[in-house]
Formats: structure tokens, sequence, C-alpha cells
């Protein structure tokens, strides 16, 4: 699995949890997950060449619809400006302490 790839002027990102891979945790707190999550997408954009605001589809998938109230402000910090076109699904994760699950595709042409 590739956490993004980049074709001509597209990136795909895929699903990206809250890990911080810094010190190897999954915090508790949905709304660190989402930091932790827009966090790691900022990285693999920027590693392709691209920003947060080329992001034309998101994706998000929470565990639990509970969390929305926490992940609803992150979501807003991060793309109250850029509004992309976006899906929200209430899913198990692969990880039962995965609540937040991230998916973009970026466009810069």
């Amino acid at each position: 699995m590739s956490r993004a790839v980049v074709q001509g002027d597209w990136c795909f990102v895929s699903g990206t949890v809250g890990y911080d891979y810094n010190t190897g945790e999954l915090p508790d707190d949905p709304a660190q997950q989402a930091m932790n999550a827009f966090a790691n997408i900022m990285a693999a954009l920027d590693g392709g060449g691209f920003e947060l605001g080329h992001t034309v589809r998101v994706q998000y998938t929470l565990s639990d619809r509970a969390h929305m109230d926490a992940v609803l402000p992150v979501i807003r910090q991060h793309f109250g400006a850029i509004r992309p076109a976006a899906t929200m699904v209430i899913a198990d994760l692969v990880d039962e302490r995965m609540k937040v699950e991230i998916e973009v595709t970026a466009f810069k042409g």
C-alpha cells in the first residue's frame, strides 16, 4: 500500500488514521486522532508536491457518530476555507482503537 500516489496533476492519499508516527501512539481522543490524521495527510501531500489547499475530495470515516462533535471543529479548522466535496461514513475501522480515518484527493492543474 502507498500512503499517496501522484499521477500528473492528481494526488490520491489513502485512508489515513490518527497515529502519531513520532511517538508510535494512537491517542484515545477522536479530535486528536483527526489532528494527527491531517498532519499525516499534509506530510504525504507535501512529499508529492501538493498542499492541503489542493484537496478537491475528502472522505471521512468515523467509527461512531458520537465522535462527530469532537471531529467537526478539526475538519473546519483544516477545510473551512477549502470546502472540498465531502462524504462522511460511519463504519468499523481495522483497529477498534481507531476512531477517525480520512482520505483525500488533490488536484493542482
